[in-house]
């Protein structure tokens, strides 16, 4: 009785475990990429809901939350473009764009839905 009871509380912590292992989120920092505040300075916030960006060539496709990111707008060289959204499907918004250069860090205002803060952040994209 007492070896049973053994495995079975092993087992619930195994499983408790996996299911915390499972819990985190799919927008944890991205890699090949992070958000800089206007002082050039890596953004906590911004960052934590990024995953990694898709890069093809030129092209760029990024996701976020939908919950919290509402948009993006990206420095063109003669003003800010707001992108179409490709998808907002599950929970997911996606944008593409396209880079000329990726040793420049670009400008871009990320549309966030967080309370009171909510609207345009003025950030910069460094690609790593």
């Amino acid at each position: 009785m007492m070896r049973s009871m053994k495995k079975s509380v092993v087992s619930m912590l195994a499983l408790f475990v996996l299911v915390f292992a499972l819990a985190v989120p799919a927008f944890a920092a991205a890699s090949n990429y992070q958000f800089l505040d206007s002082s050039l300075n890596p953004s906590s916030h911004a960052n934590s809901f990024t995953s990694d960006a898709v890069i093809t060539g030129s092209s760029v496709k990024v996701s976020y939350d939908s919950s919290v990111v509402t948009g993006l707008k990206v420095d063109s060289g003669s003003g800010y473009v707001t992108l179409t959204p490709d998808t907002s499907v599950s929970g997911v918004i996606s944008f593409t764009f396209t880079v000329a250069d990726f040793t420049e860090n670009l400008p871009v205002k990320l549309g966030v839905n967080a309370g009171p803060h909510s609207g345009d952040i003025d950030l910069f994209i460094q690609w790593l």
